[in-house]
Protein backbone atom coordinates (compact mmCIF):
# COMPACT_ATOMS: atom_id res chain seq x y z
CA UNK A 1 0.00 0.00 0.00
CA UNK A 2 1.66 3.11 -0.84
CA UNK A 3 1.77 6.12 1.80
CA UNK A 4 1.75 9.56 0.29
CA UNK A 5 1.74 11.28 4.14
CA UNK A 6 3.65 13.03 6.03
CA UNK A 7 3.99 11.69 10.00
CA UNK A 8 3.86 15.32 11.64
CA UNK A 9 5.72 14.35 14.95
CA UNK A 10 8.38 11.96 13.43
CA UNK A 11 8.88 9.03 15.44
CA UNK A 12 7.59 10.84 18.48
CA UNK A 13 5.63 9.19 21.24
CA UNK A 14 4.14 9.26 24.32
CA UNK A 15 5.03 7.32 26.96
CA UNK A 16 2.18 5.10 28.44
CA UNK A 17 0.46 7.14 31.55
CA UNK A 18 1.44 10.27 30.10
CA UNK A 19 -0.24 13.07 27.50
CA UNK A 20 1.68 15.05 24.76
CA UNK A 21 0.02 18.22 23.20
CA UNK A 22 -0.52 16.95 19.51
CA UNK A 23 -2.01 20.02 18.27
CA UNK A 24 -3.61 23.56 19.73
CA UNK A 25 -5.91 22.59 22.38
CA UNK A 26 -5.43 18.72 21.93
CA UNK A 27 -3.15 16.24 24.01
CA UNK A 28 -2.63 12.34 22.91
CA UNK A 29 -2.74 9.50 25.43
CA UNK A 30 -1.36 6.16 23.99
CA UNK A 31 -2.43 2.84 25.44
CA UNK A 32 -0.83 -0.41 25.32
CA UNK A 33 -3.10 -3.19 23.99
CA UNK A 34 -2.47 -7.11 24.22
CA UNK A 35 -2.64 -7.67 20.74
CA UNK A 36 -0.68 -7.93 17.63
CA UNK A 37 -2.09 -4.12 17.07
CA UNK A 38 -0.58 -3.47 20.19
CA UNK A 39 -1.64 0.34 21.20
CA UNK A 40 -4.48 2.43 20.96
CA UNK A 41 -4.51 6.63 20.86
CA UNK A 42 -6.97 8.01 22.67
CA UNK A 43 -7.01 12.46 22.75
CA UNK A 44 -8.17 14.97 24.78
CA UNK A 45 -9.54 18.06 23.62
CA UNK A 46 -9.42 21.51 25.87
CA UNK A 47 -12.60 22.75 26.73
CA UNK A 48 -11.99 25.54 29.26
CA UNK A 49 -12.70 24.25 32.66
CA UNK A 50 -12.09 20.69 31.74
CA UNK A 51 -11.48 18.66 29.27
CA UNK A 52 -13.56 16.38 26.74
CA UNK A 53 -11.85 12.78 26.45
CA UNK A 54 -11.76 10.66 23.02
CA UNK A 55 -12.12 6.93 23.85
CA UNK A 56 -10.98 5.20 26.70
CA UNK A 57 -9.08 2.56 26.45
CA UNK A 58 -9.16 -1.11 26.95
CA UNK A 59 -11.11 -2.11 30.12
CA UNK A 60 -8.35 -3.87 31.85
CA UNK A 61 -5.96 -3.71 34.82
CA UNK A 62 -3.17 -2.62 32.56
CA UNK A 63 -5.28 0.70 31.14
CA UNK A 64 -6.79 1.71 34.49
CA UNK A 65 -3.27 1.88 36.46
CA UNK A 66 -1.96 4.02 33.65
CA UNK A 67 -5.43 6.06 33.74
CA UNK A 68 -4.11 6.97 37.05
CA UNK A 69 -1.73 9.73 36.95
CA UNK A 70 -2.65 11.51 33.95
CA UNK A 71 -5.73 11.81 36.27
CA UNK A 72 -4.14 13.01 39.12
CA UNK A 73 -0.96 14.62 37.25
CA UNK A 74 -1.89 15.05 33.48
CA UNK A 75 -4.66 17.69 33.24
CA UNK A 76 -3.32 20.92 34.79
CA UNK A 77 -5.48 19.84 37.61
CA UNK A 78 -9.08 20.29 35.55
CA UNK A 79 -11.11 17.17 35.39
CA UNK A 80 -12.52 15.52 32.31
CA UNK A 81 -15.67 16.66 32.26
CA UNK A 82 -17.36 14.80 28.88
CA UNK A 83 -16.69 11.05 27.63
CA UNK A 84 -17.04 10.07 23.52
CA UNK A 85 -16.44 7.14 22.13
CA UNK A 86 -15.70 6.84 18.58
CA UNK A 87 -16.97 3.10 18.22
CA UNK A 88 -18.31 0.05 20.43
CA UNK A 89 -14.24 -1.80 20.15
CA UNK A 90 -13.11 -2.62 23.43
CA UNK A 91 -9.89 -0.89 22.85
CA UNK A 92 -12.15 2.17 22.63
CA UNK A 93 -14.92 1.72 25.02
CA UNK A 94 -13.51 -0.86 26.95
CA UNK A 95 -12.37 1.61 30.03
CA UNK A 96 -15.54 3.66 29.83
CA UNK A 97 -17.93 2.63 31.79
CA UNK A 98 -14.87 2.79 34.70
CA UNK A 99 -14.01 5.96 33.73
CA UNK A 100 -17.64 7.70 33.55
CA UNK A 101 -17.92 6.34 37.33
CA UNK A 102 -14.38 7.34 38.07
CA UNK A 103 -14.92 11.08 36.60
CA UNK A 104 -18.80 11.69 36.83
CA UNK A 105 -18.75 12.71 33.08
CA UNK A 106 -21.31 11.82 31.06
CA UNK A 107 -20.98 9.91 27.95
CA UNK A 108 -21.10 10.71 23.40
CA UNK A 109 -21.85 7.71 21.67
CA UNK A 110 -23.73 7.64 18.34
CA UNK A 111 -27.29 5.19 18.47
CA UNK A 112 -26.11 1.98 16.96
CA UNK A 113 -22.60 2.17 18.51
CA UNK A 114 -24.04 2.40 22.27
CA UNK A 115 -26.70 -0.69 21.29
CA UNK A 116 -23.83 -2.97 20.03
CA UNK A 117 -22.02 -2.46 22.62
CA UNK A 118 -24.72 -3.06 25.30
CA UNK A 119 -26.08 -6.31 23.00
CA UNK A 120 -22.22 -7.72 22.91
CA UNK A 121 -21.63 -7.05 26.68
CA UNK A 122 -24.82 -9.04 27.90
CA UNK A 123 -25.00 -11.84 25.73
CA UNK A 124 -23.63 -14.88 27.51
CA UNK A 125 -25.59 -17.62 26.68
CA UNK A 126 -25.54 -21.27 24.67
CA UNK A 127 -27.41 -19.48 21.55
CA UNK A 128 -24.98 -17.26 21.06
CA UNK A 129 -22.15 -19.92 20.41
CA UNK A 130 -24.16 -22.37 18.68
CA UNK A 131 -24.32 -19.39 16.25
CA UNK A 132 -20.40 -18.77 16.28
CA UNK A 133 -20.20 -22.34 15.42
CA UNK A 134 -22.78 -22.21 12.82
CA UNK A 135 -21.34 -18.86 11.22
CA UNK A 136 -17.75 -20.49 11.03
CA UNK A 137 -19.03 -23.53 9.46
CA UNK A 138 -20.38 -21.99 6.50
CA UNK A 139 -16.84 -20.63 5.73
CA UNK A 140 -15.49 -23.84 5.13
CA UNK A 141 -13.23 -23.20 8.50
CA UNK A 142 -11.95 -27.01 10.11
CA UNK A 143 -13.32 -28.33 12.68
CA UNK A 144 -10.59 -27.69 15.40
CA UNK A 145 -10.39 -24.23 14.28
CA UNK A 146 -14.56 -24.13 14.75
CA UNK A 147 -14.14 -25.46 18.02
CA UNK A 148 -12.00 -22.80 19.09
CA UNK A 149 -13.86 -20.32 17.64
CA UNK A 150 -16.48 -21.29 20.39
CA UNK A 151 -13.87 -21.36 23.28
CA UNK A 152 -13.09 -17.88 22.26
CA UNK A 153 -16.61 -16.92 21.99
CA UNK A 154 -17.50 -13.80 23.34
CA UNK A 155 -14.35 -12.23 24.19
CA UNK A 156 -16.03 -8.77 24.20
CA UNK A 157 -17.35 -9.47 27.47
CA UNK A 158 -13.94 -9.97 28.85
CA UNK A 159 -12.10 -6.74 27.38
CA UNK A 160 -14.90 -3.97 28.76
CA UNK A 161 -16.23 -2.24 31.90
CA UNK A 162 -19.85 -2.54 32.18
CA UNK A 163 -21.46 -0.46 29.25
CA UNK A 164 -23.35 2.81 30.68
CA UNK A 165 -27.10 2.65 31.04
CA UNK A 166 -27.37 5.97 29.47
CA UNK A 167 -25.62 7.84 26.76
CA UNK A 168 -26.12 11.39 25.02
CA UNK A 169 -26.48 10.48 21.27
CA UNK A 170 -24.13 11.91 18.61
CA UNK A 171 -25.80 12.26 15.09
CA UNK A 172 -24.38 12.73 11.27
CA UNK A 173 -26.23 16.64 11.74
CA UNK A 174 -24.27 17.15 15.50
CA UNK A 175 -22.18 20.04 16.43
CA UNK A 176 -19.95 20.08 19.62
CA UNK A 177 -18.76 23.14 20.59
CA UNK A 178 -15.11 22.20 22.56
CA UNK A 179 -13.26 24.78 23.48
CA UNK A 180 -14.49 27.55 21.69
CA UNK A 181 -14.43 25.82 18.28
CA UNK A 182 -17.16 23.86 16.46
CA UNK A 183 -16.51 20.11 15.82
CA UNK A 184 -18.41 18.13 12.99
CA UNK A 185 -19.40 14.55 13.99
CA UNK A 186 -19.00 12.63 10.44
CA UNK A 187 -20.60 9.11 10.53
CA UNK A 188 -19.57 6.10 8.85
CA UNK A 189 -19.54 2.83 9.02
CA UNK A 190 -18.18 -0.71 7.79
CA UNK A 191 -15.47 -1.31 10.43
CA UNK A 192 -18.26 -0.74 12.96
CA UNK A 193 -22.39 -0.38 12.39
CA UNK A 194 -22.08 3.87 13.10
CA UNK A 195 -18.45 5.10 13.58
CA UNK A 196 -18.48 8.95 14.53
CA UNK A 197 -15.19 11.08 13.48
CA UNK A 198 -14.82 14.38 14.32
CA UNK A 199 -13.88 17.46 12.45
CA UNK A 200 -12.73 21.22 13.19
CA UNK A 201 -12.48 22.84 9.90
CA UNK A 202 -11.43 25.63 11.42
CA UNK A 203 -8.36 24.03 12.93
CA UNK A 204 -8.11 21.67 10.03
CA UNK A 205 -8.51 18.68 12.49
CA UNK A 206 -9.73 15.19 12.28
CA UNK A 207 -10.29 12.96 14.85
CA UNK A 208 -10.32 9.83 12.57
CA UNK A 209 -10.78 7.07 15.23
CA UNK A 210 -10.28 3.50 13.14
CA UNK A 211 -11.66 4.94 9.61
CA UNK A 212 -8.26 7.02 8.67
CA UNK A 213 -5.45 5.03 10.13
CA UNK A 214 -2.11 6.05 7.95
CA UNK A 215 0.09 2.58 7.70
CA UNK A 216 -3.03 -0.56 7.82
CA UNK A 217 -6.55 -0.78 6.63
CA UNK A 218 -8.82 -0.75 9.32
CA UNK A 219 -10.66 -4.16 9.23
CA UNK A 220 -14.01 -4.40 7.53
CA UNK A 221 -15.76 -7.30 8.55
CA UNK A 222 -18.65 -9.30 7.81
CA UNK A 223 -19.94 -11.21 11.75
CA UNK A 224 -21.98 -13.77 12.49
CA UNK A 225 -25.27 -11.29 13.12
CA UNK A 226 -25.30 -9.91 9.58
CA UNK A 227 -24.00 -13.01 7.71
CA UNK A 228 -25.26 -11.25 4.27
CA UNK A 229 -24.28 -7.96 4.89
CA UNK A 230 -22.18 -5.66 3.18
CA UNK A 231 -19.77 -3.48 5.38
CA UNK A 232 -17.06 -2.68 2.72
CA UNK A 233 -19.22 -0.80 0.31
CA UNK A 234 -20.60 1.04 3.73
CA UNK A 235 -16.67 2.01 4.07
CA UNK A 236 -15.85 2.58 0.50
CA UNK A 237 -18.57 5.24 0.46
CA UNK A 238 -17.08 7.22 3.14
CA UNK A 239 -14.05 7.19 1.55
CA UNK A 240 -15.86 8.79 -1.04
CA UNK A 241 -17.31 11.17 0.75
CA UNK A 242 -14.36 12.94 1.79
CA UNK A 243 -13.29 14.91 -0.57
CA UNK A 244 -14.66 18.28 0.56
CA UNK A 245 -11.99 17.89 3.61
CA UNK A 246 -9.19 20.68 3.29
CA UNK A 247 -6.18 19.20 2.15
CA UNK A 248 -3.76 20.31 4.86
CA UNK A 249 -6.06 18.43 7.75
CA UNK A 250 -4.28 16.61 10.50
CA UNK A 251 -5.47 13.27 11.10
CA UNK A 252 -5.12 11.83 14.66
CA UNK A 253 -5.84 8.43 14.25
CA UNK A 254 -6.83 5.53 17.01
CA UNK A 255 -3.30 3.48 15.93
CA UNK A 256 0.08 4.34 14.33
CA UNK A 257 1.35 8.21 14.40
CA UNK A 258 -0.57 11.85 13.63
CA UNK A 259 -0.11 12.22 9.78
CA UNK A 260 -1.50 14.99 7.29
CA UNK A 261 -2.32 13.42 3.62
CA UNK A 262 -5.65 12.28 4.15
CA UNK A 263 -7.20 12.23 0.76
CA UNK A 264 -3.93 10.18 -0.77
CA UNK A 265 -4.83 8.69 2.14
CA UNK A 266 -8.12 7.26 1.66
CA UNK A 267 -7.05 6.81 -1.94
CA UNK A 268 -4.44 4.26 -1.16
CA UNK A 269 -7.57 3.03 0.74
CA UNK A 270 -9.86 2.73 -1.60
CA UNK A 271 -6.89 1.24 -4.08
CA UNK A 272 -6.43 -1.53 -1.55
CA UNK A 273 -9.74 -3.36 -1.37
CA UNK A 274 -10.09 -2.80 -5.14
CA UNK A 275 -6.86 -5.08 -5.34
CA UNK A 276 -8.29 -7.25 -2.91
CA UNK A 277 -11.77 -7.61 -4.42
CA UNK A 278 -9.95 -8.58 -7.91
CA UNK A 279 -7.77 -11.10 -5.71
CA UNK A 280 -10.74 -12.82 -4.58
CA UNK A 281 -12.50 -12.77 -7.80
CA UNK A 282 -9.46 -14.75 -9.35
CA UNK A 283 -9.33 -17.23 -6.16
CA UNK A 284 -12.69 -17.74 -7.12
CA UNK A 285 -12.33 -18.66 -10.80
CA UNK A 286 -12.65 -22.19 -9.39
CA UNK A 287 -15.49 -22.76 -6.41
CA UNK A 288 -13.99 -21.78 -3.36
CA UNK A 289 -14.76 -21.07 0.80
CA UNK A 290 -14.29 -17.91 2.44
CA UNK A 291 -11.23 -19.84 3.90
CA UNK A 292 -9.75 -20.35 0.38
CA UNK A 293 -9.85 -16.90 -0.03
CA UNK A 294 -8.63 -15.93 3.13
CA UNK A 295 -5.53 -17.96 2.76
CA UNK A 296 -4.68 -16.45 -0.55
CA UNK A 297 -5.66 -12.35 1.18
CA UNK A 298 -2.99 -13.19 4.52
CA UNK A 299 -0.16 -15.96 3.88
CA UNK A 300 0.66 -15.70 7.31
CA UNK A 301 0.09 -18.14 10.77
CA UNK A 302 -2.06 -16.58 13.04
CA UNK A 303 -4.30 -17.06 16.22
CA UNK A 304 -7.51 -17.76 16.80
CA UNK A 305 -8.56 -13.97 17.79
CA UNK A 306 -6.37 -12.66 14.32
CA UNK A 307 -8.25 -15.39 12.47
CA UNK A 308 -12.13 -14.42 13.48
CA UNK A 309 -10.59 -10.93 11.85
CA UNK A 310 -9.17 -12.07 8.81
CA UNK A 311 -12.40 -14.57 7.74
CA UNK A 312 -14.32 -11.83 8.32
CA UNK A 313 -12.49 -9.61 6.07
CA UNK A 314 -12.53 -12.29 3.33
CA UNK A 315 -16.25 -12.03 3.80
CA UNK A 316 -16.41 -8.57 3.63
CA UNK A 317 -14.55 -8.85 0.08
CA UNK A 318 -17.15 -11.80 -1.04
CA UNK A 319 -20.01 -10.17 -0.32
CA UNK A 320 -19.24 -7.20 -2.07
CA UNK A 321 -18.57 -9.30 -5.37
CA UNK A 322 -21.91 -10.91 -5.14
CA UNK A 323 -23.64 -7.25 -4.85
CA UNK A 324 -21.31 -6.33 -7.93
CA UNK A 325 -22.69 -9.24 -9.68
CA UNK A 326 -19.31 -10.60 -10.16
CA UNK A 327 -19.82 -13.80 -7.75
CA UNK A 328 -22.57 -16.25 -6.99
CA UNK A 329 -22.45 -18.85 -4.06
CA UNK A 330 -24.07 -22.33 -3.25
CA UNK A 331 -24.00 -24.17 -0.26
CA UNK A 332 -21.86 -27.23 -0.27
CA UNK A 333 -23.13 -30.78 1.30
CA UNK A 334 -20.28 -30.02 3.51
CA UNK A 335 -22.29 -27.11 5.02
CA UNK A 336 -19.76 -24.71 3.45
CA UNK A 337 -20.65 -21.93 1.05
CA UNK A 338 -18.58 -22.26 -2.51
CA UNK A 339 -18.02 -19.17 -4.37
CA UNK A 340 -17.22 -18.80 -8.00
CA UNK A 341 -16.95 -16.05 -10.74
CA UNK A 342 -20.22 -15.36 -12.64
Amino acid sequence: MTNSIEYVLGDVLPEPGTVMTVADGVRWVRMPLPFALNHVNLYLIDDGDGWVLIDCGLGDETTRQLWEPILANGLDGRPITQVLVTHYHPDHMGSAGWLLERTGAPLWMTRSEWLSARAIRLDDTEELLDGIVAFYRRTGLGATDVADMRVLGNSYRRMVSPIPLTFNRLAADTVLEIGGRRWMVMIGSGHSPEHACLYCPEAELMIGGDFLLPRISPNISVWWNEPDGNPLQDYLRFLDSLDPIADQTLVLPSHDRPYRGLKPRALDLTEHHDRRLDLAAQVCQVPSTAIDVMNAMFQRKMDTHQTRFAVGESLAHLNLLIDQGRLSRHLGDDGAWRYVTT
